[in-house]
């Protein structure tokens, strides 16, 4: 194991040119290292996925035999292999400390945080039992935190859309700001005993998306869904699309350029 972890090539490489004095005497430093032009700028670079894979796989057993698996393959007195041991706690809390009737492990200059946190190892040692156990906790929380976090950034306003109605938006496309006009799809059609019919109308154009228009069912901010992501529901599609002029943008506070190029 301990050669699939480690005996990788180190990266960096191209960044070991001895670093040339400056051409102009002027500039070079009064005072330098010896190690200043021959450091080598490499670092490690450990495959550290079949060591996470096996220690997954051995869920459910107790924590010493595994332990004392994997000293058995990875010699703790060998410097290279030694290093493999400083990752375990990545992935396992060995010892986790129990805090106010809660299970917490220690995250560096004795600071605790609870087991369940979204960022703690997927994997703990039971206190009483010994076993080496999934940490579900953390693992539901962290798919709780990223869809919070997309549901956020899916209600955050776009710098590049401006609705006007329910039926018109101003939106900003490759730097040009367009009056877009929206409209509802066309109803499915139903089969027998209403069911979903196999024959599908002819959909709409739609001139943002450039091509026929979708038919989603996702509930609205799902990310799979295109209407969702463009004009923020579902159900619509752009129908027509306009330039706005001169007077238009100065009403509007708007000008023709990406922000975003300016910074």
């Amino acid at each position: 194991m301990y050669k699939v972890i480690v005996e990788r090539p180190r990266r960096g490489g191209g960044y070991n040119a001895e670093r040339q004095p400056p051409i102009d005497p002027e500039d070079q430093p009064q005072h330098e290292s010896l190690k200043l032009r021959h450091r080598s700028r490499k670092w490690l670079n450990e495959n550290l996925r079949p060591l996470e894979r096996y220690l997954h796989a051995q869920a459910g057993r107790p924590w010493d035999r595994v332990y004392s698996e994997l000293c058995a393959r990875i010699d703790r007195r060998n410097t290279v292999q030694q290093h493999i041991h400083q990752h375990l706690e990545q992935f396992v809390v060995i010892r986790p400390v129990v805090f106010d009737n809660r299970l917490h492990y220690q995250l560096g200059w004795g600071v605790l945080r609870p087991l369940n946190d979204p960022w703690a190892p997927k994997l703990y040692v039971d206190p009483d039992s010994g076993l080496l156990l999934d940490n579900r906790a953390a693992c539901e929380a962290k798919r709780e935190f990223r869809r919070r976090r997309s549901q956020e950034r899916a209600a955050r306003p776009s710098p590049d859309v401006r609705n006007l109605d329910e039926l018109r938006q101003l939106r900003r496309i490759d730097g040009i700001w367009y009056e877009i006009g929206l409209a509802p799809l066309p109803a499915r059609v139903s089969g027998p005993a209403g069911k979903p019919s196999k024959t599908r109308p002819t959909m709409p154009y739609d001139v943002v998306i450039q091509g026929p228009a979708q038919w989603i069912g996702k509930p609205c901010g799902h990310p799979a869904c295109t209407a969702c992501q463009v004009y923020g529901r579902t159900g619509v599609y752009a129908h027509s699309k306009r330039q706005l002029n001169r007077h238009e943008l100065q009403r509007h506070g708007l000008s023709n350029h990406d922000d975003r190029r300016l910074h």
